[in-house]
Protein backbone atom coordinates (compact mmCIF):
# COMPACT_ATOMS: atom_id res chain seq x y z
CA UNK A 1 0.00 0.00 0.00
CA UNK A 2 1.53 3.66 -1.06
CA UNK A 3 2.28 5.20 2.21
CA UNK A 4 0.21 8.63 1.21
CA UNK A 5 -2.78 5.87 1.77
CA UNK A 6 -1.18 5.09 5.26
CA UNK A 7 -0.32 8.41 6.15
CA UNK A 8 -4.25 9.41 5.68
CA UNK A 9 -5.34 6.33 7.26
CA UNK A 10 -3.39 6.74 10.72
CA UNK A 11 -3.77 10.41 10.16
CA UNK A 12 -7.57 9.56 10.53
CA UNK A 13 -7.08 6.84 13.54
CA UNK A 14 -4.83 9.00 15.27
CA UNK A 15 -7.47 12.12 15.36
CA UNK A 16 -10.12 9.23 17.04
CA UNK A 17 -11.98 9.67 13.37
CA UNK A 18 -15.10 7.02 13.66
CA UNK A 19 -14.57 5.49 9.95
CA UNK A 20 -14.52 2.26 7.93
CA UNK A 21 -12.58 1.67 4.80
CA UNK A 22 -14.50 0.54 1.87
CA UNK A 23 -13.83 -0.19 -1.68
CA UNK A 24 -10.28 -0.56 -3.42
CA UNK A 25 -8.12 0.15 -0.29
CA UNK A 26 -10.34 -2.52 1.72
CA UNK A 27 -9.94 -5.11 -0.52
CA UNK A 28 -5.82 -4.53 -0.80
CA UNK A 29 -6.11 -4.89 2.95
CA UNK A 30 -8.21 -8.34 2.93
CA UNK A 31 -5.52 -8.99 0.64
CA UNK A 32 -6.61 -8.43 -3.13
CA UNK A 33 -3.74 -7.36 -5.45
CA UNK A 34 -4.86 -4.73 -7.29
CA UNK A 35 -4.00 -0.99 -7.70
CA UNK A 36 -5.81 1.68 -5.78
CA UNK A 37 -5.10 5.01 -5.55
CA UNK A 38 -7.69 6.71 -3.74
CA UNK A 39 -9.14 6.26 -0.34
CA UNK A 40 -13.00 6.11 0.41
CA UNK A 41 -14.47 5.90 4.18
CA UNK A 42 -17.70 5.78 5.77
CA UNK A 43 -17.86 8.31 8.39
CA UNK A 44 -19.66 8.60 11.30
CA UNK A 45 -21.85 11.60 10.80
CA UNK A 46 -22.30 13.37 14.49
CA UNK A 47 -21.16 16.82 15.41
CA UNK A 48 -17.83 15.61 17.91
CA UNK A 49 -16.66 13.04 15.00
CA UNK A 50 -17.21 15.51 11.98
CA UNK A 51 -14.74 18.07 14.39
CA UNK A 52 -12.26 15.33 14.22
CA UNK A 53 -12.62 14.98 10.73
CA UNK A 54 -11.98 18.23 9.77
CA UNK A 55 -9.39 18.77 11.81
CA UNK A 56 -7.36 15.93 10.39
CA UNK A 57 -8.63 16.89 6.85
CA UNK A 58 -6.98 20.08 7.69
CA UNK A 59 -3.55 18.34 8.95
CA UNK A 60 -3.48 16.60 5.99
CA UNK A 61 -3.97 19.29 3.50
CA UNK A 62 -6.80 18.03 1.88
CA UNK A 63 -9.73 20.49 0.51
CA UNK A 64 -13.27 20.34 -1.26
CA UNK A 65 -13.08 19.35 -4.53
CA UNK A 66 -15.72 21.36 -5.10
CA UNK A 67 -16.89 24.87 -3.62
CA UNK A 68 -18.93 23.72 -0.29
CA UNK A 69 -17.54 23.74 3.39
CA UNK A 70 -16.54 19.35 4.46
CA UNK A 71 -19.14 20.75 7.63
CA UNK A 72 -22.11 20.51 5.11
CA UNK A 73 -22.00 16.85 5.55
CA UNK A 74 -22.96 16.79 9.37
CA UNK A 75 -26.28 18.56 7.71
CA UNK A 76 -28.67 15.11 6.97
CA UNK A 77 -30.63 17.38 4.24
CA UNK A 78 -27.77 18.84 2.71
CA UNK A 79 -26.44 14.95 1.96
CA UNK A 80 -29.66 14.16 1.18
CA UNK A 81 -29.30 17.46 -2.19
CA UNK A 82 -26.01 16.51 -2.57
CA UNK A 83 -27.02 12.71 -3.63
CA UNK A 84 -30.85 12.82 -5.17
CA UNK A 85 -30.34 16.31 -6.74
CA UNK A 86 -26.22 16.10 -7.85
CA UNK A 87 -25.97 12.43 -8.26
CA UNK A 88 -23.26 12.66 -5.36
CA UNK A 89 -22.37 9.46 -4.13
CA UNK A 90 -19.12 10.46 -2.43
CA UNK A 91 -17.72 13.90 -1.41
CA UNK A 92 -14.53 14.98 -2.83
CA UNK A 93 -11.19 16.16 -1.08
CA UNK A 94 -7.88 16.10 -2.72
CA UNK A 95 -4.13 17.97 -1.99
CA UNK A 96 -4.00 20.08 -4.69
CA UNK A 97 0.02 19.84 -4.63
CA UNK A 98 -0.23 16.14 -4.21
CA UNK A 99 -2.85 15.03 -6.42
CA UNK A 100 -3.00 11.50 -5.41
CA UNK A 101 -3.85 11.92 -2.32
CA UNK A 102 -7.74 11.71 -2.86
CA UNK A 103 -10.30 11.28 0.07
CA UNK A 104 -13.50 9.84 -0.41
CA UNK A 105 -16.36 10.26 1.76
CA UNK A 106 -19.21 8.15 1.14
CA UNK A 107 -22.95 10.32 1.15
CA UNK A 108 -24.88 7.39 0.15
CA UNK A 109 -27.45 5.25 2.20
CA UNK A 110 -25.91 2.43 0.76
CA UNK A 111 -22.67 3.19 2.24
CA UNK A 112 -23.04 4.69 5.26
CA UNK A 113 -21.14 3.86 8.43
CA UNK A 114 -23.47 1.69 10.22
CA UNK A 115 -23.94 -0.46 6.64
CA UNK A 116 -19.91 -0.75 6.74
CA UNK A 117 -19.20 -1.16 10.40
CA UNK A 118 -21.07 -4.00 10.38
CA UNK A 119 -18.97 -7.26 10.29
CA UNK A 120 -16.26 -5.04 9.85
CA UNK A 121 -12.55 -6.15 10.75
CA UNK A 122 -10.41 -4.09 12.77
CA UNK A 123 -6.45 -4.12 10.96
CA UNK A 124 -3.28 -2.64 11.91
CA UNK A 125 -1.84 0.38 9.68
CA UNK A 126 1.53 1.51 11.58
CA UNK A 127 1.13 2.10 15.27
CA UNK A 128 -3.05 2.68 14.61
CA UNK A 129 -5.96 0.39 14.34
CA UNK A 130 -8.38 0.95 11.32
CA UNK A 131 -11.67 -0.44 10.87
CA UNK A 132 -12.25 -2.48 7.29
CA UNK A 133 -15.50 -3.32 5.64
CA UNK A 134 -15.85 -6.89 5.84
CA UNK A 135 -15.15 -9.09 2.60
CA UNK A 136 -18.47 -10.05 2.56
CA UNK A 137 -20.10 -6.81 2.45
CA UNK A 138 -17.70 -5.54 -0.34
CA UNK A 139 -19.39 -8.57 -2.21
CA UNK A 140 -22.50 -7.29 -1.65
CA UNK A 141 -21.70 -3.65 -2.18
CA UNK A 142 -19.66 -4.42 -5.22
CA UNK A 143 -22.55 -6.69 -6.62
CA UNK A 144 -24.98 -3.58 -6.46
CA UNK A 145 -23.21 -1.35 -8.92
CA UNK A 146 -24.60 -0.64 -11.84
CA UNK A 147 -22.99 -1.40 -14.36
CA UNK A 148 -20.28 -3.63 -13.16
CA UNK A 149 -17.41 -2.48 -14.13
CA UNK A 150 -14.48 -4.94 -14.94
CA UNK A 151 -11.90 -3.91 -11.60
CA UNK A 152 -15.55 -5.08 -9.74
CA UNK A 153 -15.55 -8.27 -10.98
CA UNK A 154 -12.05 -9.12 -10.48
CA UNK A 155 -12.58 -8.01 -6.58
CA UNK A 156 -15.17 -9.78 -6.29
CA UNK A 157 -13.85 -13.18 -7.77
CA UNK A 158 -10.54 -12.22 -5.74
CA UNK A 159 -12.26 -11.61 -2.52
CA UNK A 160 -14.80 -14.76 -2.39
CA UNK A 161 -11.25 -16.76 -3.37
CA UNK A 162 -9.83 -15.61 -0.26
CA UNK A 163 -13.28 -16.25 1.42
CA UNK A 164 -13.03 -19.97 0.33
CA UNK A 165 -9.60 -19.96 1.23
CA UNK A 166 -10.08 -18.97 5.12
CA UNK A 167 -13.18 -21.61 5.31
CA UNK A 168 -10.87 -25.12 4.31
Amino acid sequence: MENYLKEMLVTLADAGVEFVVGRGVACVLHGVERVTLDLDVAVQLNAPNLDRLIGAVERLNLQPRVPVSLADIGYPDFVRSMVTEKGALVFSLADFKNPLRHLDIFLSPSLSFERLSKGAKWFDIGDAKVRVASKELLIQIKNEITPLRPKDVLDVQELSRLIEEESR
